[in-house]
C-alpha cells in the first residue's frame, strides 16, 4: 500500500536530491553494517566505521501511475550519501 508523501520540488531536475522531513521520518532500514552489499565502496569513498553505516529507504510513493522509493546510505556523524530514486512497481 502506498502512502501520500510530499516529493521535494526540483528533485528530478538536479543531481542533488534534498529529502523532505516527512520522507526522513517515514524511512525504514534495509541493511546495516556488514549486510550492506557495497560497504567497502562506502568505507573507501567516505570513511567511517563499518557498523555505523545504514542503508535506508523511503515509503513508496506514486508518480504518474508508477511506485517509487528513495534509497540512500547514512553514517551517523558523517551524513547521507548516494541518494537514488528507484522504481519499485508499475501500477
Amino acid at each position: 500500500m502506498s502512502r501520500k508523501i510530499s516529493i521535494p520540488r526540483g528533485c528530478f531536475n538536479t543531481g542533488k536530491i534534498k529529502l523532505s522531513q516527512e520522507i526522513l521520518l517515514n524511512a525504514r532500514v534495509i541493511a546495516k553494517g556488514r549486510r550492506i552489499r557495497n560497504l567497502q565502496h562506502l568505507l573507501d569513498k567516505h570513511g567511517g566505521i563499518a557498523s555505523k553505516w545504514v542503508k535506508k529507504s523511503s515509503a513508496p510513493f506514486e508518480i504518474e501511475g508508477d511506485l517509487y522509493e528513495y534509497h540512500w546510505y547514512k553514517h551517523h556523524g558523517i551524513g547521507r550519501f548516494e541518494i537514488k530514486l528507484k522504481k519499485v512497481k508499475q501500477l
